[in-house]
C-alpha cells in the first residue's frame, strides 16, 4: 500500500511539479482558453452573416450562403489548420493561436450558421406573409437572437464541440493543453497520469461552459415566464 501511494506521489511530482510543470500547464490552459474564445467568436460573427446569406430572398445570394455553409462544415478542422498555416499564412508571422481559432472558429461557424437557418425556416412557416417580407430587415436585431434562444440546446453542443477541437493546435506546434501535457508524459516516462490529467481539465472545462449555458438558459426561461 505504501508503494502505491509513492507511486501516485511521484507521478504527481513529476508530471505536475517537477521542471516548472505547473508552469507550464497554467501556461498551456490560457492557450487553450485563447483558441477557443478566439474560435467561439470567429463561429459567431462568421456563422451569423453566412446565415443571413443563406435566408436572403434571392437565389443568387441564398446559394453563396449555402455553398459557404457547405464548405466550412465538410473541411475537416485538422486539413483547414494545414490550410491555413502552410498555404494561406506560411510566410506570414501570424500567430498560431490565432489560425488555430480560425480553423476551428470557420468549422464552428458552418454549423451555427445551419442551426440558424434551420430555425429561422421553421419561424418562417408559421409568419405571416408581411413578416416574412421584413425578415432582411430585422435578421440580426430580432431573427437571430430569437433563433439562437430556440436553438440553444444546438449551440451548446457546438460550444462543446469547438472547445475539444482546440486539441488540434499542437499540429501545428502551438503549446497548448494537449500537447504541453503530451510532452511532460513523454519527459517522465507517466503517460497515462498526463492523459488522465488533460482529460480531467477538459471535462472541468465542459461542465463550465454547460454550466454559462444552463445559466443563459434559465434567464431565457425567466423572460418567456414573465411574458
Amino acid at each position: 500500500m505504501k508503494t502505491f501511494f509513492n507511486n501516485i506521489f511521484d507521478a504527481v511530482s513529476d508530471n505536475l511539479i517537477s521542471g516548472g510543470a505547473y508552469y507550464l500547464i497554467a501556461k498551456a490552459a490560457i492557450v487553450t482558453a485563447a483558441i477557443a474564445v478566439l474560435a467561439w467568436i470567429i463561429a459567431g460573427i462568421v456563422g451569423i452573416a453566412v446565415s443571413y446569406l443563406m435566408c436572403y430572398e434571392k437565389k443568387v445570394v441564398s446559394g453563396i450562403g449555402r455553398a459557404l455553409c457547405f464548405i466550412f462544415r465538410s473541411v475537416p478542422v485538422l486539413i483547414s489548420l494545414w490550410l491555413l498555416h502552410y498555404c494561406v499564412f506560411g510566410s506570414s508571422t501570424l500567430s498560431g493561436i490565432i489560425t488555430s481559432g480560425l480553423a476551428v472558429g470557420l468549422y464552428g461557424a458552418g454549423h451555427l450558421a445551419e442551426i440558424i437557418s434551420e430555425s429561422v425556416k421553421k419561424t418562417q412557416e408559421t409568419m405571416k406573409s408581411s413578416l416574412k417580407d421584413r425578415l432582411e430587415k430585422y435578421y440580426f436585431r430580432m431573427v437571430v437572437p430569437q433563433a439562437l434562444e430556440d436553438s440553444l440546446f444546438h449551440v451548446k453542443k457546438l460550444a462543446v464541440m469547438l472547445l475539444q477541437w482546440t486539441t488540434v493546435a499542437g499540429y501545428i506546434s502551438v503549446n497548448d493543453l494537449t500537447e504541453v501535457m503530451y510532452g511532460i508524459g513523454h519527459r517522465t516516462m507517466y503517460p497515462f497520469f498526463s492523459i488522465a490529467f488533460a482529460a480531467i481539465l477538459y471535462i472541468l472545462a465542459t461542465i463550465l461552459v454547460e454550466g454559462i449555458f444552463k445559466i443563459i438558459g434559465n434567464k431565457i426561461k425567466k423572460k418567456n415566464d414573465k411574458n
